[in-house]
């Protein structure tokens, strides 16, 4: 019988699972050919902090579940989708093709419980501090992310072509033409043109379900590549018990067997709205017809939009200068509040970001009610 490459470590076969096992069989054979046990030995390692704020831990897993089903479902929806022919070819998904309408419900609803995942896993970061060093990378990349979730959101809702997402995607094109300067180049770069047609869908299509998905991905792995390495951060509270009072939690264990579960009632919430809420396709869009005023941005995108109707036409320009220094402060916040544990600096910038959790969450139920 012939022996394995690599000799496998005292230390490594110590963290191994018995012999005896599958699990152990099979770890053993690969740590026997592939020298990878220093990776596993440090990923056995991993913990989790445990407070009662623990549950916030999950986001980033339940943001990755949903991310996943996106990618799913939208494999399955191109392979009836056409761009030269948007609605007619969607019209079929939901009403020909078996399952169709289900699959394009559970990818719609998987989309908004991404995005929502992601704002609550955002304002978690921040409130818990995780931006400081040294995981600024972390941040930033997180921030990226967020990004390019929502340029998916945006490039995906026009792909049916109905009235809802034609008149809804040309007002988001319209406020990005109104910015001095580049704002004119970069709306007509998007529209392919002066106004939104069909040939629009094909820059939006190529851009939603080839260049995002990859830049996501390589985006992701270098995220997931920072977390794993800096391990998660702990709030200050849990910072100020004492060694012995630090409890934590196994990653590869406890935390993600009851990750796994989260992910299974998700599924199961899906297949819920899927069923009982299924997603609507109004008619055909007419580029010729009046908008209706009823039409509105998704809504992750009303708060800007309600927060500009604040300023006159006068001063829209310093409303969007206003609304633009957000993510860039964002952005700037690991350089600004840098101490561990929050000094004054800290707790002014968990006040100034608590007024714009409030203000956010006000802004878009105000667009949505209104």
């Amino acid at each position: 019988m012939q022996q394995p490459l690599y000799e496998v470590p005292p230390e490594a076969l110590a963290a191994l699972p018995s012999e005896k096992t599958v699990a152990g069989r099979a770890a053993r054979a690969l740590l026997g050919r592939f020298p990878v046990w220093p990776i596993l030995a440090f990923l056995g390692k991993k913990s989790i902090p445990k407070h009662k704020f623990s549950a916030f831990y999950a986001l980033g897993g339940i943001a990755l579940f949903f991310f996943s089903v996106q990618i799913v479902t939208g494999i399955l929806l191109m392979v009836y989708y056409r761009p030269s022919e948007p609605w007619p070819s969607v019209l079929r998904i939901v009403s020909v093709v078996p399952f169709g309408n289900v699959i394009r419900s559970i990818h719609h609803w998987a989309a908004n419980l991404m995005v929502l995942t992601l704002f609550l896993h955002l304002f978690s970061t921040f409130f818990m501090k995780a931006y400081r060093p040294p995981r600024e990378g972390t941040w930033l990349t997180g921030l990226c992310l967020m990004g390019l979730v929502l340029a998916f959101g945006f490039s995906g809702y026009l792909l049916p072509w109905d009235e809802l997402s034609f008149f809804a995607t040309r007002v988001g094109i319209s406020e990005l033409e109104k910015v001095p300067g580049i704002g004119p180049f970069v709306a007509n770069l998007a529209r392919g043109g002066s106004d939104v047609t069909v040939d629009t869908i094909g820059r939006f299509y190529p851009l939603h379900v080839v260049v995002l998905p990859l830049l996501v991905l390589s985006l992701l792995g270098v995220h997931l590549l920072f977390v794993q390495i800096q391990g998660v951060s702990a709030p200050d509270r849990y910072r100020k018990f004492p060694a012995d009072e630090q409890k934590s939690v196994s990653f590869f264990g406890e935390f993600l067997i009851s990750e796994i579960f989260v992910w299974l009632l998700m599924a199961g919430m899906l297949v819920f709205l899927a069923t009982f809420f299924p997603c609507g396709l109004s008619p055909q869009a007419d580029p010729t017809a009046p908008a209706s005023p009823s039409i509105k941005p998704e809504w992750y995108f009303l708060s800007p939009y309600q927060a500009l109707k604040l300023f006159p036409a006068r001063l829209e320009l310093l409303g969007q200068l206003l609304i633009s220094a957000i993510p860039l402060a964002m952005l700037g916040l690991p350089f600004i509040d840098r101490a561990t544990p929050a000094d004054r600096r800290g707790r002014i910038v968990s006040v100034i970001g608590f007024c714009l959790l409030i203000g956010f969450i006000g802004m878009t139920l105000w667009g949505w009610f209104s």
